[in-house]
């Protein structure tokens, strides 16, 4: 489901960069990559040619009170328990680590313009967005329902953290905090027996 919306949002933000530019060096497949900054090895994974990298850097699970599980009726009048959609906030990190640095200010620029006009996308508006999910019948928990962004504010020491764990040194870039809500899985063992009765117990 991360991986589904990530390139959903890949494909999204390099073709409103690429209409909106109007410039030969932003064609589709060459202006957002979507991979992390810095190999396993430490070997740094920049592409030049490219505008954009957009990677994971954080993944939190949003708790609410209030979350149930969905009970679907079956055939023998029994019930399926499932769990409640997962909702998590992912932080996505987008570089601009063009070798032209009035040229990465613009890229980021138009970024945040791109999340400025998009900040939510959802599976009904956007067929798209689960377009990656080869199998969306048999793999329901890879698609997505909801996605909405807000800019993550971060402080010059909070920064700092973020690329030295990285292991690279600071790019033009904005955090962004992807509030994203996924289908629930529709398979379960959970077998509830049907009520049949009820006992009331009460006072005169």
């Amino acid at each position: 489901m991360i991986r589904t919306a990530l390139e959903f949002l890949q494909k999204e933000l390099e073709s409103f960069m690429v209409m909106r530019e109007q410039d030969a060096s932003y064609t589709t497949g060459s202006v957002v990559d979507l991979k992390s900054i810095i190999l396993p090895n430490g070997t740094i994974n920049i592409t030049a040619s490219t505008h954009i990298t957009l990677m994971m850097v954080s993944i939190e699970e949003e708790r609410r009170e209030g979350k149930r599980p969905y009970y679907i009726p079956k055939d023998d009048k029994n019930y399926f328990r499932l769990n409640p959609p997962v909702e998590l906030d992912v932080f996505i990190l987008l570089a601009a680590h063009n070798s032209d640095y009035q040229t990465a200010l613009r890229d980021l620029s138009d970024v945040i313009s791109f999340f400025q006009a998009n900040p939510v996308f959802t599976a009904d508006k956007y067929p798209a967005l689960n377009a990656s999910v080869s199998a969306p019948d048999t793999k329901p928990w890879q698609l997505i329902e909801r996605l909405s962004f807000m800019l993550h504010n971060m402080t010059l020491e909070q920064q700092n953290f973020l690329w030295a764990m990285i292991g690279h040194k600071y790019i033009p870039s904005a955090v962004y905090r992807m509030k994203m809500l996924t289908f629930f899985e529709t398979r379960s063992n959970d077998k509830i027996a049907s009520i049949s009765e009820l006992n009331y117990v009460g006072g005169s």
